[in-house]
């Protein structure tokens, strides 16, 4: 699920269906047998806590834009 965090605007944009996915998600986890259930920011948390914890494996630069030639 893709997630844009725009620093400048200082927005997070989620897909339409964030709260159905999310509601999937602890659906599967309530069939699995876990009593951990997310909230809609309480998945976004976990994840940005679990990936800045581990940034020599999370982070991704992107690469830099090539200049259009005329």
């Amino acid at each position: 699920m893709r997630i844009i965090l725009d620093t400048d605007k200082k927005t997070i944009t989620v897909p339409w269906n964030y709260a159905q996915k999310i509601a999937e998600i602890n659906e599967i986890i309530k069939n699995g047998g876990g009593e951990k259930q997310y909230t809609f920011s309480s998945f976004l948390k976990e994840n940005w806590d679990y990936c800045m914890a581990n940034t020599d494996k999370y982070l991704i630069v992107a690469d830099k834009p090539v200049k259009k030639s005329k």
